[in-house]
């Protein structure tokens, strides 16, 4: 018998014993980076694209009147009055 044939059904011998494993491991984290990569730009792609579109002039394509059409004097806290400051007569430590 040839000695590269030998040599060749001694690789692929070795092959699936062994490194077909850590090949695989290998291969298999490789995916999963690729789809989370994948996930995070499906998700946030769209927004970013629209958020930097609207920093350039353009109109928005996801029109939330409550966020972006708030207007002056109107108060969008849910808890009231914001909390009360220390006054006019406390002293401030230098």
């Amino acid at each position: 018998m040839n000695a590269f044939l030998l040599l060749q059904e001694q690789d692929v011998a070795d092959f699936r014993g062994t490194r077909s494993r850590a090949v695989r491991q290998r291969v298999e984290g490789n995916l999963r980076s690729a789809e989370f990569v994948g996930s995070l730009i499906e998700l946030f792609g769209p927004r970013l694209a629209d958020t930097l579109s609207v920093l350039s002039g353009g109109t928005p394509s996801l029109v939330d009147e409550q966020y972006l059409r708030l207007r002056e004097g109107e108060d969008d806290d849910p808890y009231g009055q914001p909390p009360r400051g220390p006054g006019p007569s406390a002293s401030i430590p230098s």
